[in-house]
């Protein structure tokens, strides 16, 4: 259990990171337009003008974006990536993600290897946030955009917990590919 301590405290900074940004974020909302931000099914009608985004042109007054690679859009996401299944009852998505991390705290304690621990820490802790999100909200709160200056801007808005469950899959496969590179060259080898 002593090797695990690390990769359980790995899942709680995970976690805590991906809560206190979207603490942070909401706290300040609701500081300027009232506790409608916490309602999903309402999104702000006041913080912009599409009603769907709040972004901090319309937070802070003008027109502002944090720099040239990111800016914070926020919008509840009732759906799983990219907002797809966006329809079905945010109860089955919880409870889909709630057995999937159960499944994985099993694989990561009883059956993972040493080169996958860490990418499954990582996924653990950020899809633990989105949930906790889902169970208090009945959404996750997104709020991150990428984009290249004026010219290209990524098709999802994301949070801090999609961050790291990002990582930790593209960790995951790396891992995963060298892993098994290695095993066929010792194959080979013999």
């Amino acid at each position: 259990m002593k090797k695990f301590l690390k990769y359980i405290a790995i899942i709680v900074a995970v976690f805590i990171a991906d809560f206190w940004s979207k603490s942070a974020l909401l706290g300040f909302l609701a500081a300027k337009y009232g506790d409608m931000i916490y309602e999903p099914n309402t999104i702000c009608a006041k913080c912009s003008i599409e009603g769907v985004f709040v972004s901090w042109k319309y937070i802070l007054g003008g027109d502002f974006g944090l720099s040239n690679l990111f800016n914070i859009q926020f919008v509840w996401n009732r759906g799983v990536s990219f907002s797809a299944f966006n329809n079905i009852m945010p109860a089955i998505i919880s409870i889909i993600t709630a057995i999937i991390i159960v499944y994985l705290f099993y694989y990561l304690f009883k059956k993972s290897s040493h080169y996958e621990r860490l990418p499954i820490a990582l996924i653990l802790g950020g899809a633990i946030g989105n949930l906790v999100d889902r169970v208090r909200f009945g959404a996750v709160a997104d709020f991150i955009q990428w984009h290249i200056g004026g010219w290209w801007t990524f098709p999802a808005i994301f949070n801090v917990g999609d961050i790291f469950i990002t990582f930790g899959v593209i960790l995951y496969l790396v891992n995963l590919f060298i892993n098994r590179r290695r095993c066929m060259n010792s194959i080979k080898g013999k």
